[in-house]
């Protein structure tokens, strides 16, 4: 599309029905907008806070909560930057955020989305685009605006503001991105080619809390159950069989069944509203902060949308990466704590970022330079009051992402279990069972669902934790192949994307390979840093699906993503191989049947090639 993008049918009609009332009020905005004085905020001490219902082009209103600056309770009159974010979570559970970055002079909205909780119409997944035009017209059109609006919110409600901003609304000057990344596909519903749980996990919630489940509650009841208490035994079910969970909920079970028809990268999920990354030509160029975690399933399509807005657009692109899962977290996530300075709060955050971009204040959290990311690692392994490991962190800053000063590094997979920077010499290649009846578990990494523990977790089986049926080690299973460096002499930064690069066969038509970082403790505590996976027939890309020929050799690239951790002395560097992780992702039935319609499932033999002539190994990108 890119330069011959045109305007979609609707939009023009709703423009020239209200074109000759937007030029007089343009007029008047930018008459009042010179005699604005780019001063610091006044001294509000409150706010108040109403909801009304915001028309859109075709009649729906949406409801809307306006929060509005005050003194002593009451409404200060005047004219404020507005600050919008719409959501399909419920505008009431927002309620902790406006009051606090209304007093900083902005009018804050929060907005259900198109049939979501109390607006009006019927809800389209991601389909947003021309509601967020419509809502920023709107916004910038009331008694209490200035004329100048900008965005907020993350993962929905960030991929929301890409949409929006393809259709280029006049008054928006800036975003404030969490977490969303530029192809739904790539990010959550098929990363490496496989079913992800968390997309799935997705459209059932927003079943159960659809206007729709007011009428079916016990429906909704059987599925908020299903994925607190028994998600992994529902998921081991043929997806045709499993579909019958939604069958009260015939918008959402057709969001399901497309999800499913639709296991390539096709046009399907390059839709402009599931593709961020086919619109980037046709987004309005304004300053915009990207906010994201290691642990985040959205983190790589951040980067990218960053890198990509960065390279094509003038105006200030900003990234922030924390050791966060989705969301902006505080200094533990999961097992481990970071230290006191990995905490930030999103209001805190939204505030400073339109305070710099619309009042010209300082910058105080976020940094000076573009790209400000959180080192893991150094923190020394001791143990805090709560029990976490202290495995430490702190900020850098750097002018881009990847840094400057990372260089990539080959560590190839060795005989006997080594993983060496040499390249290795002839030797015989390793095999295992792969039976998808009996998964390797997921325990931590960019995953939180269904009762699976998040972000670093040693990688140790427990009876509390989904598939585990033991308490060893995962590496101790016959399916994991696992490589580990000598103890390092000196500490070592990894920061940036990290791919694994195997010589692979199987018995199977069709099968994964999954990859897994580890920074291991001189004690055995194996930290999950990153991990990902393959589904071999879409080994030369996701748009290409194709069979393998059992016994033939292969070469396959798994993306673990990207993150940022410093190695100390004496630890090692460990990388696991297995065919599973589970539930993150839906084991291969191995049959080469269609991922919708798997009627069986076999064990596959698979095997790893590591010789001279076939060399797998592991890139990383060691900063110096």
């Amino acid at each position: 599309m890119g330069g011959n993008w045109q305007p979609d049918p609707r939009t023009e009609m709703f423009a020239s029905r209200e074109r000759t009332n937007t030029m007089k009020i343009l007029l008047s905005w930018l008459a009042a907008a010179a005699l604005l004085p780019a001063a610091p905020r006044e001294p509000f001490d409150s706010h108040t806070m109403q909801t009304v219902m915001a028309p859109m082009r075709d009649g729906v209103r949406l409801a809307t909560d306006v929060y509005l600056p005050a003194r002593n309770g009451k409404t200060v009159e005047g004219r404020f930057p507005v600050l919008l974010e719409r959501t399909p979570y419920n505008k009431n559970g927002r309620r902790k955020l406006g009051p606090v970055v209304a007093p900083h002079g902005y009018a804050v909205l929060v907005q259900d989305c198109r049939g979501r909780y109390a607006s009006e119409g019927q809800f389209t997944p991601f389909d947003d685009g021309e509601d967020g035009y419509d809502t920023i017209e709107w916004a910038a059109a009331q008694p209490w605006s200035n004329g100048q609006v900008g965005t907020f919110g993350g993962s929905y409600t960030g991929m929301n503001q890409y949409s929006a901003a393809t259709f280029r609304p006049p008054h928006l000057v800036g975003m404030f991105i969490q977490m969303a990344g530029a192809s739904l596909y790539e990010s959550v519903s098929y990363p490496g080619g496989a079913p992800n749980a968390s997309w799935v996990s997705w459209i059932l919630r927003s079943a159960a809390t659809s206007p729709q489940a007011k009428q079916k509650p016990e429906s909704a009841a059987r599925i908020e159950k299903t994925v607190a208490a028994d998600f992994g035994n529902w998921l081991k079910t043929a997806p045709l069989s499993r579909a019958a969970l939604l069958n009260d909920f015939p918008d959402y079970l057709a969001l399901y069944r497309a999800s499913y028809d639709h296991a390539s990268l096709d046009e399907f999920w390059k839709q402009r509203r599931f593709y961020t990354a086919g619109f980037y030509r046709e987004m309005k160029d304004v300053p915009t902060l990207f906010v994201t975690g290691w642990y985040d399933n959205f983190a790589e399509g951040t980067l990218e949308v960053f890198s990509t807005l960065s390279r094509l657009q003038k105006t200030e692109k900003k990234l922030m990466v924390g050791p966060w899962p989705h969301g902006i977290g505080t200094s533990e996530c999961g097992n481990a704590a970071f230290g006191s300075g990995a905490t930030e709060d999103q209001a805190k955050l939204v505030a400073e970022w339109f305070d710099y971009l619309l009042r010209k204040l300082p910058l105080e959290t976020i940094g000076a330079e573009r790209v400000q990311t959180y080192r893991m690692g150094g923190g020394g392994g001791t143990r805090t009051s709560g029990g976490k490991l202290n495995h430490g962190g702190e900020w850098h800053n750097a002018p881009s992402w990847p840094p400057p000063g990372a260089t990539a590094s080959r560590y190839y997979l060795h005989d006997g279990g080594l993983l060496r920077p040499a390249s290795p010499s002839n030797s015989e290649p390793s095999s295992y069972e792969f039976d998808p009846r009996n998964p390797v578990p997921t325990i931590g990494g960019r995953f939180a669902v269904g009762g699976v523990p998040m972000c670093i977790q040693d990688q140790v089986c427990s009876p509390r934790i989904p598939a585990c049926k033991d308490a060893l080690p995962l590496n101790r299973r016959p399916d994991v192949l696992s490589y580990s460096t000598a103890p390092l002499a000196a500490p070592q930064e990894v920061t940036g994307r990290i791919h694994a690069t195997l010589w692979i066969s199987s018995d199977a038509p069709d099968t994964d390979f999954t990859a897994k970082l580890m920074d291991v403790y001189p004690d055995g505590y194996a930290l999950i840093l990153a991990d990902g996976e393959i589904r071999t027939r879409f080994r030369n890309g996701f748009d290409k699906p194709e069979l393998m020929q059992p016994g033939t050799v292969y070469p396959v690239t798994i993306d673990l993503g990207s993150t940022s951790n410093l190695f100390g002395a004496g630890h090692r560097i460990r990388v696991d191989i297995s065919s599973s992780n589970f539930p993150k992702f839906e084991p291969n039935s191995n049959t080469g049947e269609p991922v919708n319609a798997w009627t069986r499932q076999v064990t596959a033999r698979n095997t790893v090639y590591h010789d001279a002539k076939r060399p797998s190994y592991i890139e990383l990108p060691f900063v110096k």
